[in-house]
Parts: structure tokens; sequence; C-alpha cells
């Protein structure tokens, strides 16, 4: 019998460290279910490099969306708790500091003063989505387009190397006020030496802030009437 009972261990050692038959990831706070199956990679769609960048990800967005392979999760709430289980560390803040924010404020007013620069493209590409977004009225009525919030001035990173690249810099830009939420960012300036720099040109852009530290769209808007005075040759 002694035999047996040791034949019998040998061949079931879960059963032997788990006798009551309980399901340990359970008892450790995680929900065997589909959703932490396609998450921690029980049933994984995904390889397991792609779920914890997921995770990262998700912790780290303003406004989190669940990965399709995850659709079984409850929502936010069910995605959240099987990522814990994968073990990504949750961030202990998902939101801007100022010093990021006068960081990036910085980096794009370098793209208004010195669009010639060698390594433009390069802090472009760096700083703005792929899906980046340019809106502005004051630029559309000065270059006489029609208005409105559908009409981007840039579409894509790459319009806006092309197009702001091509435009002449601004002499002086000054920086009024910058303050920022998690995701958000809003940059008071004044432009001055414009054209025939008879007027100075007040403005404010609000920048929104990605995942990844990035620029994915940008609102300006300024004293256009004050713009086409200074470009406008006197008569």
């Amino acid at each position: 019998m002694k035999s047996l009972i040791l034949a019998f261990a040998a061949s079931a050692p879960f059963v032997a460290a788990n006798p009551w038959g309980l399901n340990l990831f359970e008892r450790n706070g995680c929900n065997a279910d589909n959703c932490a199956r396609a998450v921690t990679g029980t049933n994984a769609a995904k390889p397991l490099a792609t779920r914890q960048a997921d995770c990262s990800a998700f912790w780290s967005h303003p406004s989190p969306t669940v990965p399709a392979y995850a659709s079984a999760c409850n929502g936010n709430t069910g995605y959240s708790s099987a990522c814990g289980c994968l073990g990504v560390p949750r961030p202990t803040s998902t939101c801007l500091s100022p010093s990021q924010a006068t960081n990036i404020v910085n980096t794009y007013a370098s793209f208004l003063t010195a669009p010639q620069a060698p390594d433009f493209a390069t802090k472009v590409n760096a700083a703005l989505s792929a899906d980046f977004k340019d809106y502005s009225d004051s630029i559309l009525w000065l270059a006489g387009y029609p208005l409105g919030v559908n009409n981007a001035v840039f579409s894509g990173r790459q319009a806006f190397i092309q197009g702001q690249g091509s435009q002449p810099a601004i002499p002086t830009l000054n920086t009024l006020e910058i303050f920022n939420t998690c995701n958000k960012i809003a940059w008071r300036w004044v432009a001055n030496g414009i054209g025939s720099g008879q007027y100075e040109v007040k403005g404010i852009n609000t920048f929104t802030i990605n995942s990844a530290g990035q620029i994915s769209e940008v609102d300006t808007e300024f004293n256009s009437g004050a713009w086409k005075a200074d470009i406008t040759p006197a008569s």
C-alpha cells in the first residue's frame, strides 16, 4: 500500500501540492476566465511581449482601450485586473509633469522659429505622432481656405514636415503661460517681427499628448488680423 501511495504521488505532483483541488489562479485573486486566458497566456492569441506592451500602454494612456483579443474582458476593469495577473507593473503616474509640458512646448516652438534647421524633420518625427492633426481657423482664414473643425491644416507629420518646413521662421516667439492636465497642454504665446513687425501677434495652442508622449493634435488660434496686417505690403 505504501508503495502504491508513493507511486500515485509521483505521477500526480499537482494533486499532492494542491490536495483540495483548489484553483490556485483564483485563490491568488486572478479570475480563471476567458479574459485572463487571453491576457495571461492560457489561451493567448498574441505573443507575450505584445500582451505586456498592450498592458503598459493601457495603464499609461489617458483614454485607454481594451485590445480586440481581450474582448472577453469585462471592460477596462476586467482587462486591468488581468494585466495585473500577467505581472505588468502599474505606473505610479500617468500625468504630464509641468517640466515635461514645458519641454514639449519648447520643442514645438522650435518648429516655428527654425523650420529650416538641419534636424527639423528628425525632431518632428520624434515629437509628433504618425496620425498627427493640426487644426486652425486662423491659418485657414489667412490662407483663404474654408473654415471648420473638420478642415485640418496638416494631416500627418509628413504633411507638417513639408508644409511647416517651407514656412518663414517667426523671428521672436515668447511664452506667456503654459498649463497642463494629464494629457493636455495649453500654451499662450506672443510673436514679434513677422513681416513688417508693426503688430505683435498673440495666440494660444492646445496640445493633445498620446501615451507615447507625442503630440497627436494641435489646435491653434491667434490674432490673424494682426498677422495679416504685418504681412500685407504697404500701399
